[in-house]
């Protein structure tokens, strides 16, 4: 009974990952919001009762065959229930709703990536790759005719926000950062599909979605993704060339590296230069033939207003983290919960910036700061930290079976992480972001990937 119930779940982990990749995805559309939150609710309910039964399966292994979930995510997600429990009168029950899907993230979509199921992860990339081409195609689409609408919601913290607005192609997304940061990872799923590729129709498919996702990211004024672009270039060219050099002696395999990288680099910011410009005119061409009502003519720029030179150049991050550890430094042990962070500030400090704005501190360090304090923090980013050293060491060592495949997962796992230190993703929160974080970490971490044996922490 066991077995065939273990046996019909394992063929539920597959459809798991992916409905739940979808319906994320979904999340990230505006319009979306417009659907009655009903419908949301109860699709994700669905999603969550199966990852509790796989939740369950992985317990009973665990039990069974001596093995441990990571000890740093089990101690964080105490310290996560202790500081829901201690501030109960703030969204008691928006905590305990958030743990679920830490819980599935750190010991369902983590174990499921472990074990680097290769037609999962074909398919998880499938996915986003061509439904983003299409929702990027049509936010392109938006620039070039210089479509703009916004308006309330109370869902949506700024509310709705479509087409070229401020300066931004927000196209159909709600926020052009975390649309971004996605059409970093869609271009790097793209390349790699492309690697195995065969047919020319699909080769030629995913450079174009590599064109158009790059054309986004430039368009988006996303100065995250601008980082996360340039980070993974760096680190891509370098390596890829330190493991072809490896016949050479080190410190000129490293030098030379090093500089194939940063011209590489210095190359893609002038192409993205270069793009914006082409861009601008092109659609300032378009548009002139292409009319849309109320909107201004001649008149295109990627120049942020809030960004100019009388502006934080942080974009109000910096105020936003040095609130964040105002709150930390009233209750360093357990912080205020995560849905009790901005009541807390309301009560408690009230001048604070995220009691004015009502906003997270966009940086997932500063985040668990304010609402697990250092009992929360300290294991979380012992596990980050853990995790980078030995990917790292894995690069340098060159000691696994697959370099290239290492390789492509680590940038993965590096766009999401540099995202989660401008933009809150990652932890403590239910997006896509976290979920390819931790389904991609959990690859690396895999055992049929390395040749050697690594503690688990």
């Amino acid at each position: 009974m066991i077995k065939k119930a273990n046996e019909i779940l394992d063929k539920v982990e597959i459809p798991f990952i992916l409905v739940w990749e979808f319906m994320l995805i979904l999340r990230m559309i505006s319009t979306y919001s417009l659907i009655p939150s009903k419908f949301d609710s109860i699709i994700f309910t669905i999603i969550s009762l199966v990852g509790g039964l796989l939740l369950i399966r992985n317990g009973v292994d665990w039990f069974q065959k001596r093995q441990r979930p990571s000890v740093l995510l089990l101690l964080f997600t105490l310290v996560l229930i202790v500081t829901s429990v201690i501030n109960r009168q703030t969204g008691l029950t928006a905590n305990f709703k958030l743990i679920i899907w830490q819980v599935l993230l750190f010991f369902v979509v983590y174990e499921i990536g472990k074990k680097n199921q290769k037609k999962l992860f074909k398919l998880v990339e499938k996915i986003l790759v061509f439904t983003w081409l299409v929702l990027v195609i049509i936010s392109l689409g938006m620039f070039f005719v210089q479509f703009k609408y916004t308006a309330p919601l109370d869902k949506l913290y700024y509310g709705i926000r479509m087409g070229f607005v401020e300066n931004r192609l927000y196209g159909v997304f709600v926020d052009p950062n975390y649309a971004a940061t996605i059409s970093v990872v869609a271009i790097c799923f793209s390349l790699h599909l492309f690697t195995e590729a065969k047919v020319k129709l699909y080769r030629g498919l995913l450079i174009v979605s590599v064109i158009l996702e790059f054309l986004f990211v430039v368009l988006s004024g996303s100065r995250t993704a601008t980082i996360e672009i340039m980070a993974i270039t760096v680190v891509w060219v370098f390596f890829y060339f330190y493991y072809n050099k490896k016949s050479t002696a080190l410190i000129q395999r490293l030098i030379y590296s090093a500089v194939v990288s940063l011209i590489a680099v210095a190359a893609l910011f002038l192409l993205m230069d270069i793009t914006q410009k082409v861009s601008v005119v092109s659609a300032e061409a378009v548009s002139k033939v292409i009319v849309i009502k109320n909107v201004e003519k001649d008149n295109i720029s990627l120049d942020r207003p809030d960004t100019g030179e009388d502006a934080d150049i942080s974009n109000s991050r910096f105020k936003l983290w040095n609130s964040a550890f105002e709150i930390f430094e009233t209750k360093p042990l357990v912080g205020a919960s995560p849905k009790g962070m901005i009541p807390y500030a309301k009560k408690h400090l009230s001048n604070t910036w995220i009691s004015i704005k009502e906003q997270t501190p966009h940086n997932f360090m500063f985040y668990l700061l304010a609402t697990t304090g250092l009992l929360g923090t300290i294991p979380f980013m012992i596990f980050i930290l853990y995790n980078v050293f030995k990917s790292l060491r894995t690069l340098f060592k060159m000691n696994t079976r697959n370099y290239t495949e290492y390789l492509f997962q680590s940038l993965i796992v590096l766009t999401i992480l540099i995202s989660a230190c401008l933009i809150t993703d990652i932890v403590l929160v239910n997006r896509l972001g976290a979920m390819m974080f931790f389904l991609y970490i959990g690859r690396l971490n895999s055992k049929n990937e390395k040749e050697t044996s690594e503690i688990e922490l």
